[in-house]
């Protein structure tokens, strides 16, 4: 683009001069895909709108619906580089990104995209930020870099006007924040396969800026947030960064963020966060203990701190470069155990950590996954839950990665499930836990799917049709290897169904038939057609009847 063609744009009424095109981001942490909305789109609206530019925001699902609307300048953002399993929408593709690439206007790719793929057709490409890069572009620097740290709060500022597009405003929209980006040991290199450390030295938020951003959404009526886009949360404005790999943690300035996070924004209903290191709580175990326990008080339960373990092998850790080790590990979830595991309002624990693994690290043997299942039995025996373990192969785009024990691999992950997942479930969540707000997502056959909204939410299935798109409660039946099953609550008995009745556990379809003829008023009468005592309390765990007893 010449440096002043943007200046020129003719105005048509099919056209805005910006279109900018959320493929959906899933990287190590940023999370973009519904119902996220991750920071690049709300910049790059930022960047428009401060160039007195007009604008549209499309996700990639309108865009499959409803095709491309036109624009000047069009402006894709998007790419995976830890895939997942989606129920909110699905990610773009390459091949669709090299489609929009041949609709007119001029175009611009960002993202992992275009850091890693080999996407074709675009006239630019940005690796680093496409903000900055279209923001250079428009006085013809056209310069791939990082934001600074002004434009960042600038742009984000500006570009809060783009919630009102998002088909999921404002509710369950959630909004993905970061107090930093960047690893604070950036200068030993970080972990062998993150990229994080390419941001360089980590470059902190003030409060002010954080709390002014999200004020910003909260008044549109935005009422649930992630602040989950930095490497630890707790390393926020830290102490020693630069000179120590485990900086010292200071929960006086993440009191200030918090509270002034609950005192301009009062009412939210959704507030998470994502990555802690835990070699800085067992490093720190005092001042650790501080900032859990005001996450606890200034969040709201279901929250999640994943910590980044990858390996229990003592060698792939070291030629690999991680932050942390098992017995770091195991001190860290000990600590937010004590902490966080109390049972919030919403049916969740307050406060848990998740542990990731990766396979296809440098020096792994056959051994490692023996040593990684054993760390997890461990946690188990003492007692410790885990919100969430997740496992993936490491995607790299060098040589120096490969899953070499592919078999090994698989049934470390089937052995994890089975053994270790579904009985910390059924222990965090026992039958007849009550989960409150489960949003309805999908239909599969008979069975409605939904989750609550939040970091790293369970997938909740309901054996019989519910309302898309709408809360519930639900109370649990069954568990699954990471996921629950249940029924709606309350169940009233004068009008419940019978497909919704057998479902109740200690029913079945015999009790369920005998119920649904005679619909009993009361506990008494239910007394009379439940000869079995055991299956009684149970179903009353589930059933709405009175006590006249």
């Amino acid at each position: 683009m010449g440096k002043e063609k943007w200046r020129k744009i003719v105005k048509r009424r099919e056209k805005v001069d910006v279109l900018v095109v959320d493929g959906y981001i899933d990287e190590p942490s940023l999370l973009g895909v519904p119902p996220y909305l991750s920071p690049e789109p709300r910049m790059l609206v930022g960047v428009a709108r401060e160039a007195n530019l007009t604008w549209e925001y499309i996700t990639v699902d309108e865009y499959r619906k409803n095709g491309l609307p036109l624009g000047d300048i069009v402006l894709v953002h998007g790419g995976v580089t830890v895939p997942g399993k989606y129920l909110g929408g699905t990610p773009m593709t390459a091949e669709e990104a090299e489609s929009i690439a041949e609709e007119p206007g001029e175009t611009f790719l960002g993202g992992p995209f275009a850091r890693y793929e080999s996407v074709d057709g675009y006239e630019h490409y940005a690796t680093k930020d496409l903000a900055a890069y279209f923001y250079d572009s428009l006085y013809g620097k056209e310069k791939d870099r990082w934001a600074d740290p002004q434009e960042m709060e600038d742009w984000l500022k500006f570009g809060h006007k783009v919630v009102e597009r998002h088909p999921l405003y404002p509710d369950p929209l959630l909004i993905e924040m970061s107090a930093y980006r960047g690893c604070p040991r950036y200068f030993t290199g970080g972990c062998s396969f993150c990229s994080e450390p390419d941001y360089g030295e980590p470059r902190f938020r003030e409060q002010e800026d954080i709390i002014e951003e999200m004020e910003l959404l909260y008044e549109k009526g935005v009422r649930n947030f992630r602040l989950g886009g930095q490497s630890c949360t707790l390393s926020y404005k830290s102490k020693c960064i630069g000179r120590k790999e485990v900086p010292v943690p200071r929960p006086d300035e993440i009191k200030i963020l918090f509270k002034g996070i609950y005192e301009r924004c009062p009412e939210l209903n959704v507030f998470h966060l994502d990555n802690a290191n835990p070699a800085v709580i067992a490093k720190y175990p005092k001042k650790s203990q501080d900032i859990l326990q005001t996450i606890v008080e200034y969040t709201t339960p279901g929250n999640v701190l994943a910590f980044g373990l990858e390996s229990a092998d003592e060698r792939v850790i070291e030629e690999n470069n991680l932050n942390s080790g098992p017995s770091e590990v195991k001190k860290a979830v000990r600590l937010m155990n004590k902490v966080g595991r109390e049972r919030g309002s919403n049916g969740m624990p307050k406060l848990l950590p998740g542990i990731n693994f990766l396979g296809g690290l440098k020096g792994e043997t056959k051994e490692t996954y023996h040593k990684n299942l054993q760390f997890l039995k461990e946690l188990v025996a003492e007692d410790l839950l885990l919100r969430r373990i997740n496992i993936r192969q490491v995607l790299s785009h060098t040589e120096d990665f490969e899953l070499r024990y592919k078999r090994k691999f698989k049934r470390f992950k089937e052995k994890v499930r089975k053994e270790i997942d579904r009985p910390l479930l059924k222990k965090m969540l026992p039958e007849a836990t009550l989960l409150k707000d489960v949003y309805m997502e999908k239909m599969d056959g008979k069975t409605t799917f939904g989750r609550q909204i939040g970091t790293y939410p369970l997938l909740v299935g309901v054996n019989y049709p519910l309302e898309l798109h709408s809360y519930y409660d639900i109370k649990v039946t069954d568990h699954g290897y990471r996921s629950i099953t249940g029924v709606h609550s309350p169940l009233h008995i004068e009008d419940i169904a019978f497909k919704e009745l057998k479902e109740v556990p200690g029913i079945g379809k015999k009790r369920a038939a005998s119920i649904f003829r005679e619909r009993p008023k009361s506990i008494s009468e239910l007394e009379e057609l439940i000869d079995d005592g055991e299956a009684l309390e149970r179903i009353l765990n589930f059933l709405d009847l009175k006590d006249d007893g």
